[in-house]
């Protein structure tokens, strides 16, 4: 099928174009991807930051102070997936940075485990040292780990009634602790806390953040792909296959909007990634047929995490895709030729061409012309001809925004955005990648 007719049915004859959103509500769905690293059920997150919020308004404390709760809830584990083993607590505070949000976050996000008693980490802070953003989220999340492993609201009340208050005023203290005990008498808490829309709720309460913008879209969507890939890649990855998605869009005629909603797409191309484990994704072996499920599982897993997002509906299906092939043997849905739309085909060709330049404990880097040799050897089957056909072009353009992209890094432009989570140097333009 050409590419004018796949690209028609793909829209079904309406605009494609980024729909405007605060950062808030990106952050709130993105951060059942932090949920699947921590091995739990995407939403503890954010039952966190509501429960926190909560806490915090029992606690009195003013909007902004509340607005930040929600925000440390969101991130309070987002550190335990990226590879900066035992500096969890930098490491969230590395992603807080990373998504541009202020100093007080950043440091209440690092003291989630500190404990009112002092025994906490990673500083050991003790009673009113630790920020009292830190204290209603470690109250929330002591709460959680109750209601997580219940499947009814009544069961997880009454386990919580049942357990004794000497078990968290060591943590939170006195104060803290009667706040939450006063929130979870009330019916609405229950109600929200096991609500088919969690994430959703934390995005409304969220203020302070401004208007929607697209802007704001494209910044939180290219840090979430800067944490998926200190997660499961390394840094420069995500940035380089939607460099290459929107400029191999923009080669075959896609409108300005569709180019931007394939960068954000390729900012989140492999999210679901983040509930395979490294142990697989670094395998320098075959995958075991049970492993290679797992793998098989994250595009769908992926869409499944962004499709709550205001405008992402379609975002959400191209992640879901972007294993398909042409000759209907791809994953997961194995859709045939007149099936696929052109985006998933282009985020395809651009997440290929990156793994096939990239070291992989199995094999090593293959050079540009040999990646883009076997990319043709493959087109008509595996990947879409016209697209393959336009990737030469559409590198020479992306290898232009990589560039300069490599050089605001290396003049310091890009602040703490250029910093990993092991380290606070400059983010190198590695575009190293996992198994595909």
């Amino acid at each position: 099928m050409g590419s004018l007719a796949v690209a028609t049915s793909m829209g079904a004859g309406r605009e494609l174009r980024v729909r405007p959103a605060r950062r808030i509500d990106l952050l709130a769905h993105f951060s059942g991807a932090f949920d699947l690293a921590e091995d739990q059920r995407p939403g503890h997150a954010a039952r966190v930051a509501y429960l926190g919020s909560r806490v915090a308004e029992a606690l009195h404390l003013g909007p902004e102070e509340q607005a930040r709760v929600l925000h440390v809830g969101l991130l309070h584990d987002s550190g335990l997936g990226l590879r900066a083993e035992g500096m969890e607590a930098d490491a969230a505070a590395w992603v807080a940075r990373r998504f541009g949000l202020e100093a007080q976050i950043e440091e209440a996000v690092r003291a989630t485990s500190e404990r009112w008693d002092g025994r906490g980490r990673p500083l050991g802070l003790s009673g009113t040292e630790i920020p009292v953003e830190a204290l209603c989220v470690s109250a929330a999340h002591w709460a959680c780990e109750f209601a997580d492993h219940v499947d009814h609201p009544l069961r997880a009340r009454a386990s919580l009634q049942r357990a004794h208050e000497s078990e968290l005023i060591p943590i939170v203290g006195a104060k803290v602790a009667e706040a939450l005990r006063d929130v979870l008498r009330e019916d609405e808490t229950w109600l929200a806390v096991f609500g088919d829309d969690i994430a959703g709720l934390v995005a409304r309460l969220g203020v302070g953040e401004g208007k929607p913008s697209r802007r704001r879209v494209e910044e939180a969507t290219e840090a979430m792909g800067a944490v998926i890939d200190a997660a499961v890649r390394e840094p420069g990855r995500a940035f380089a296959v939607a460099a290459v998605s929107r400029a191999l869009g923009a080669q075959l005629g896609l409108s300005e909007g569709a180019c931007e909603m394939l960068a954000v797409a390729g900012h989140l191309l492999d999210i679901g990634q983040l509930g395979v484990p490294r142990t697989i994704l670094g395998k320098p072996s075959i995958l075991t047929v049970d492993e290679m499920e797992l793998m098989r599982r994250h595009p769908g897993v992926g869409g499944r995490l962004v499709a709550g997002v205001p405008g992402f509906e379609d975002v959400a299906d191209w992640l879901e895709q972007h294993h398909e092939r042409p000759d209907g043997r791809g994953y997961p849905e194995m859709l045939a030729d007149d099936e696929l739309p052109l985006p998933p085909r282009i985020l395809a060709v651009a997440d290929t061409y990156w793994a096939l330049r990239a070291h992989r404990p199995y094999r090593a880097a293959y050079e540009a012309q040999h990646a883009l040799e076997t990319l043709h050897a493959g087109a008509g089957k595996q990947f879409d001809a016209e697209v393959v056909e336009a990737l030469p072009a559409a590198l020479e353009v992306a290898d232009l925004v990589l560039a300069q992209r490599e050089l605001g890094l290396a003049e310091g432009l890009a602040g703490d955005a250029a910093g990993g989570p092991a380290a606070g140097g400059k983010e190198p333009l590695d575009l190293a990648d996992a198994r595909r």
